[in-house]
């Protein structure tokens, strides 16, 4: 009984430090996301990853959802050169949240500064960070949750890239850093009610 009691203790501490998703959440299918994904990138999501004790995010503008292999996926281009994709490299297990227009400035924060420093990007942003039930941070300000395992990343072939595309990789004749190309099984989906 003691230790069924200290359990509950342990739990209800844990839960008041990392809420989770919550009443206003409704969980649904990932074949049930009822926004275009062309859309969807094209407006921007937050892309969130565990960072040690805190969480760090980072704008997310180009990709896709799908089905692969009798699952859905999600598959998105970060360019190794951000600190999001070293965290992702070391830990499989994210989040990518779409926001209300209302957001727009945070996420574009989120887009413009690095959590490289130690800095708290998400709060610094005017957002609040949180944890699903399995532990993957997301922020509670979005209204669409994409909790998600990272399947597969691979470099692009430069040789193979389109012209068009290869030039954008180009400044003033300078190569800036290359996209990787990233695949994750899409594990759960909630949706704000």
């Amino acid at each position: 009984m003691k230790k069924l009691l200290i359990f509950s203790l342990l739990l209800a501490m844990a839960s008041s430090v990392f809420p989770q998703v919550g009443n206003e959440w409704k969980e649904i299918k990932p074949e049930e996301i009822g926004i275009n994904p062309i859309n969807l990138f094209k407006d921007g999501l937050a892309l969130t990853v565990q960072d040690g004790e805190k969480a760090n995010s980072m704008m997310l503008t180009m990709g896709t959802l799908g089905y692969f292999r009798g699952k859905g996926m999600l598959a998105m281009y970060v360019n190794e050169s951000r600190y999001t994709y070293d965290l992702l490299m070391k830990n499989p297990y994210f989040t990518v949240e779409a926001f209300p227009e209302a957001y727009n400035e945070h996420l574009r924060y989120l887009g413009t500064h690095s959590g490289r420093d130690g800095s708290d990007k998400i709060k610094d942003a005017g957002l609040t960070a949180s944890k699903t039930a399995e532990g993957t941070p997301y922020i509670l300000e979005g209204n669409l949750l994409i909790e998600c395992r990272l399947v597969y990343t691979g470099s692009w072939d430069e040789d193979k890239l389109d012209d068009s595309i290869k030039a954008s990789y180009y400044r003033d004749g300078v190569r800036r850093p290359m996209h990787q190309q990233l695949l994750a099984e899409i594990l759960h989906v909630w949706v704000k009610e």
